[in-house]
């Protein structure tokens, strides 16, 4: 569950020790090292446990420097990495520092990210007090290190305690959303559909965290198919608070479920945690007022074989036109690809995002507001479609005020 984990971008010119400080912390060889420049061509993904502040997630990124004829490319993905570093480790060697740190220092000074800057290759060369005064202004915390001289444990406990100052307090929880609506000892339903888009023998990612945030609060998870959604309510002696379903399934699961139930979406509650439900909200009335012409964007964080139903490339074009009779042009981007050309839409919809982190999810959104582009995600979208988006949520009243308000 990277999404959920704090991330950590490595930044700097091509062969400052990036690899090697990745490789440092996770003590093992997750990048490539040499002493030819622009080794890395692409981010290197690792985790790694770092308690007290739990699981991180490492990514080590080409240098930003690099001129060859791909260094373009694999720039550009170092930049998209600043969207989703909670934290960002820029490095430099003792008395080398100029437009190229500072560029970096301003990208994440764009999205209110913390900087740890860390001193390589200090057994060739220790930074002076003139040095460590310059980068001071800089940076959340400054850190010494030599791949051939540093002892790991020294430098992860002083880094630790860099971040623990430099992030939120409950940085992962703060975005549960589920805690203003669930007790302790209350009983949520959720429905979870199995159909061909579900991997085999699995449970899909936004039903595995909702399930755990729902155990964090000590309350009761009751996990059933749509199918037997009514036999569940049935059985329980205790009425639930909350029913929870796939967003495939909710056209049935809103006319199987009492008025007295609240309903809502796992996507819709992706969208509360790791975005910002009030503008999701917004953006889904947009869809009432398409017309034939309009372009809307179809955007999903990550990459897969499309199914003979699937929900981003079958199923929402085929709700879209069917809700709106009319006939609407539709682009879809998957990944890391999101368009530079957003004004180009009346609509982005966006999949639940279970891929990204939070801030990963808000920088899309912010890109969209820049654009001046209405954006929402795939549960709540399909609410609209189904008719039962009020219901929906009914357990975010600013969101739902929003979308009343915007239709109007």
């Amino acid at each position: 569950m990277k999404a959920l984990t704090i991330q950590i971008g490595i930044f700097g010119k091509t062969n400052v020790g990036k690899s090697s400080l990745m490789n440092f912390m996770t003590n093992q060889s997750a990048s490539i090292v040499s002493e030819i420049a622009g080794t890395t061509t692409d981010v290197v993904w690792k985790n790694m446990e770092l308690n007290p502040l739990g699981p991180v997630t490492l990514f080590d990124t080409a240098g930003i420097d690099d001129k060859s004829v791909l260094g373009g490319a694999r720039i550009e993905k170092t930049q998209r990495a600043f969207d989703s570093s909670d934290v960002v480790i820029l490095m430099c060697e003792a008395d080398r520092f100029d437009n190229f740190e500072e560029e970096i220092i301003k990208e994440a000074q764009k999205r209110n990210t913390p900087v740890i800057v860390v001193i390589s290759k200090t057994d060739l060369k220790t930074p002076d007090d003139k040095f460590i005064e310059k980068i001071q202004k800089y940076a959340t915390g400054i850190l010494f290190f030599s791949a051939l001289t540093s002892n790991r444990d020294n430098f992860l406990n002083a880094l630790k305690k860099i971040l623990v100052d430099a992030l939120p307090e409950n940085f992962i929880e703060n975005y549960l959303s589920l805690r203003n609506i669930v007790k302790k000892d209350d009983t949520v339903v959720l429905v979870m559909p199995i159909d061909l888009g579900a991997p085999k023998g699995k449970i899909i990612m936004p039903q595995i965290q909702t399930t755990r945030h729902i155990l964090d609060l000590n309350a009761c998870a009751y996990t059933v198919q749509d199918s037997e959604y009514k036999t569940a309510l049935n059985n329980l002696k205790t009425k639930p608070v909350l029913a929870i379903t796939d967003s495939q399934a909710v056209k049935k699961v809103a006319a199987d479920t009492p008025t007295d139930i609240k309903l809502t979406t796992f996507s819709t509650i992706y969208a509360a945690d790791k975005s910002d439900i009030v503008e999701m909200a917004k953006g889904a009335a947009v869809i009432n007022n398409l017309k034939t012409g309009d372009k809307v964007l179809i955007s999903e964080a990550c990459t897969h074989h499309a199914s003979a139903d699937d929900i981003g490339r079958v199923k929402i074009p085929k709700w879209l036109n069917e809700f709106t009779r009319q006939n609407i042009e539709i682009k879809y981007v998957h990944g890391q690809d999101y368009p530079s050309n957003l004004k180009d839409y009346k609509l982005i919809i966006h999949c639940g995002a279970c891929t990204l982190n939070r801030k990963g999810m808000l920088a899309r959104l912010n890109k969209a507001a820049e654009a001046g582009v209405p954006i929402t995600n795939y549960g709540i979208a399909i609410s609209v479609f189904h008719g039962v988006i009020e219901k929906v949520l009914e357990v975010f009243p600013e969101a739902l005020k929003a979308y009343k308000d915007s239709v109007k």
